[in-house]
């Protein structure tokens, strides 16, 4: 078996501890703010947005690399109250 060919990040800097610490209490900070959200705004997300959100999580480290996960932009109103709907109901088929 030919051993895997491994690509250095040459992209990689590591940061003197001060740095580290900071950003780690900056991002601590950040993650203590953050709340559950219920009750959501009607006004439309512009798509450009939307696409730069899933290019972050379609960048998400994966087990192998497989990234496992698909993707999928729901605008339409019925659509989504039918997906909500479907979601609530195994929701509690699952938690009762």
């Amino acid at each position: 078996m030919t051993p895997p060919k491994f690509i250095p990040l040459a992209s990689y800097h590591e940061y003197p501890v001060e740095e580290m610490r900071r950003r780690a209490i900056a991002f601590r900070e950040e993650i203590q703010c953050r709340r559950t959200v219920r009750y959501f705004s009607n006004r439309p997300v512009p798509r450009e947005i939307i696409e730069d959100c899933l290019l972050a999580a379609g960048s998400a480290p994966s087990g192998a690399n497989l990234q496992p996960w698909h993707f999928v932009v729901v605008s339409d109103p019925t659509l989504k109250r039918q997906i909500r709907e479907a979601a609530e109901k195994q929701e509690i088929a699952t938690f009762v």
